[in-house]
């Protein structure tokens, strides 16, 4: 950044023709004179910000290339978990299954009873 210089010397002057002893004309001309300067250090340079910029890209960058990563991973697990909920029963294959079994229970059912009086029939007691 360029430096733009105060002329302590005119401001005094300034100060002075305005009727500002020349004691206190010079003591605040050169108190602005150190505000100035501290200021000027103070300020960012053009360079300053082209150091951000190139840091900020730079951040940009990887934080595309970290979310393009978290995004095909998540995609993964995604695809992974939808396979795996393929095989999961539902609620209908759930009561499919209770009503082959109860056809199951009714059947064993039956046929122990016809073995059991078939059993009564050979021993003879009906």
């Amino acid at each position: 950044m360029s430096a733009v210089a105060f002329d302590t010397l005119t401001a005094a002057r300034d100060l002075e023709a305005a009727g500002i002893e020349r004691r206190q004309a010079e003591a605040i001309a050169g108190t602005v004179r150190m505000a100035a300067a501290a200021d000027r250090e103070a300020v960012a340079t053009k360079a300053d910000i082209a150091e951000l910029r190139a840091d900020l890209a730079e951040h940009r960058a990887a934080t595309t290339t970290d979310l393009a990563e978290i995004g095909a991973r998540l995609t993964a697990r995604m695809d992974t978990f939808a396979t795996k909920m393929d095989t999961f029963a539902t609620k209908a294959d759930l009561a499919g299954v209770r009503a082959e079994l109860g056809t199951i229970r009714w059947t064993v059912g039956l046929i122990a009873a016809f073995l059991f009086a078939i059993g009564l029939r050979v021993f003879g007691l009906i």
